[in-house]
């Protein structure tokens, strides 16, 4: 940190400090025999901060099935690391709200705690790490630098928080004035106060999640804040509805774009979070956010606003996701292609093997003429992805002469269950293609889900006498479907496999049509 601010704050007579019953909190939680006891009776001497943990363990927080009636039965409940970072987090969050200098900006901060916080939660959850709470406080008092910067630079750093700025706007500002920012500020304090490392660790490394000074222990519940962070600047990107001017109009809904994909990269960079999921915890953070603000007697967030903002995330994310999958379908197309003119005598393996089943050249030079024709004509042309549910398995398990029987046995059942005119192909290790000519999508859906549910009652027997269940997932699109068509092949094909994907991400065994 820079030498000239860190002996400001060494020095400010007016610094920010933890209650006292933060304090005691503090040197309970070191104490490794710590039981409910003593904590009961140090909470017992606050009677709100006692009422807001009651209120905390009966809360969508934690969603217990019983009703605590007192204290001692929330804290058997949610259990005593829940208690002791939950009394912590009430008492320190007195720090922000008890701010009256620019106070417009400290209430952004305490949203953009308070939301932070939540999403570091349900994060957590979703990786099945047992601190969730800790994650909870770190995400709260990730800012609390702000306060320090505040209190030691009077002359320098008030001005900076009246300006109109977002958390990256502010930490640029910080950096470019004074060589330093927040972060580092509030890793020194939360030292200054002696919480416990891995919290202080939190403000500055949040802003460097890939730093290497940060112990690889850590690593995940840093990045775990640190996308939170990004999920609260989301929702703090209003306002929502358009402006009068088009232009700033424009120029908001592109920074909103760019804000909501580089969030889906980070959260997949820096935890491996699928971008499918990034929607329905965008949600959850939504619901939880009017039980947090009651808990914190604070406004966060309106839901018109919270709604507006995830509306406009999962457009972006899912206009993101098609261009991804069309990309993906389009060079798994030319690489086939390249691997069959390469290897024609796998080809015709192939064909020998999976009797019944055309080629996968032929296929594709039918299925461009037929949708040619289709569009020309507007004739219905119904596609659909068949995919071996947990194939990987089923090979590792029983041996890859089990799996290409199995693969064999698939494209039997595909032979007699589908109409001599409908076409198959074998589009990938476990997956076919099918092609359904002059088929509505009722139709269709009707012969694709016969086919799911005989495949589902009808088990594979090997040569050995094994009998080995299996089911299929199937992702069906059709083009002229009331009045929906597809520009090209290539994309009747990513709709398709569009819905296949999201079969299997609903359990599998299942049909899902392309919408």
């Amino acid at each position: 940190m820079n030498p000239t601010i860190l002996e400001a704050l060494r020095y400010c007579p007016n610094l920010p400090s933890p209650p006292k019953i933060a304090l005691r909190i503090l040197e309970l939680s070191r104490d490794p025999n710590i039981d409910l006891d003593p904590l009961a009776q140090l909470l017992g001497k606050d009677p709100a901060l006692a009422s807001r943990v009651l209120r905390a363990s009966n809360s969508a927080l934690f969603g217990q099935p019983r009703r605590s009636e007192n204290l001692r039965q929330a804290m058997v409940t949610i259990g005593l690391n829940a208690t002791i970072t939950l009394a912590l987090s009430f008492s320190l969050a007195g720090q922000f709200k008890g701010e009256s200098a620019a106070k417009q900006t400290y209430h952004r901060v305490w949203q953009r705690a308070l939301i932070s916080a939540s999403a570091s939660r349900f994060l957590g959850e979703h990786m099945g790490l047992r601190y969730i709470e800790e994650l909870f406080l770190a995400s709260l008092l990730q800012d609390i630098g702000i306060l320090a910067l505040n209190a030691a630079l009077p002359d320098t750093y008030p001005p900076m928080l009246a300006q109109v700025w977002s958390h990256e706007t502010l930490l640029n500002n910080e950096q470019a004035a004074l060589g330093t920012d927040h972060g580092e500020a509030g890793s020194w304090l939360m030292q200054h106060w002696g919480l416990p490392a891995r919290l202080a660790l939190i403000p500055a490394a949040v802003h460097h999640p890939h730093g290497e000074e940060i112990p690889e222990k850590t690593r995940v519940f840093v990045n775990i804040v640190a996308v939170a962070g990004q999920i609260a600047d989301l929702f703090l990107s209003a306002p929502i509805p358009p402006e009068t001017d088009p232009v700033a109009n424009r120029k908001h809904l592109l920074a909103f774009s760019r804000q909501t994909e580089q969030l889906a990269i980070h959260a997949e960079q820096l935890l491996a979070f699928p971008r499918t999921a990034l929607d329905p915890l965008l949600e959850q953070v939504a619901e939880l956010l009017p039980d947090i603000a009651v808990l914190y007697d604070t406004e966060i967030i309106s839901a018109p606003i919270a709604a507006g903002v995830i509306d406009q995330a999962r457009e972006i994310l899912t206009h993101h996701n098609l261009r991804l999958i069309r990309q993906l379908t389009e060079q798994k197309i030319k690489t086939q292609y390249s691997q069959q003119a390469a290897q024609p005598l796998q080809t015709h393996t192939e064909r020998n093997t999976l009797a019944g089943l055309m080629n996968r050249s032929d296929f594709d030079h039918v299925l461009y003429r037929e949708f040619d024709r289709a569009k020309e004509l507007g004739w219905p042309l119904a596609v659909g992805m068949v995919d071996i549910d947990h194939f990987k398995s089923i090979n590792e398990t029983h041996g890859q002469s089990v799996g290409d029987a199995l693969l064999t046995h698939i494209a039997q059942l595909l032979a007699q269950q589908l109409r001599k005119r409908d076409m198959v192909t074998r589009y990938g290790s476990d997956e076919f293609i099918t092609l359904l000519l002059g088929t509505e999508l009722d139709q269709a859906h009707t012969i694709f889900e016969r086919l799911r549910h005989t495949i589902a009652t009808t088990p594979y027997q090997s040569r050995t006498g094994e009998t080995l269940p299996f089911t299929v997932s199937i992702g069906l699109a059709s083009h002229q479907n009331q009045g929906k068509q597809f520009s090209s092949a290539v994309d009747l094909i990513c709709a398709a496999d569009r819905a296949l994907h999201e079969a299997q991400r609903l359990g599998h065994n299942r049909l899902v049509i392309d919408t």
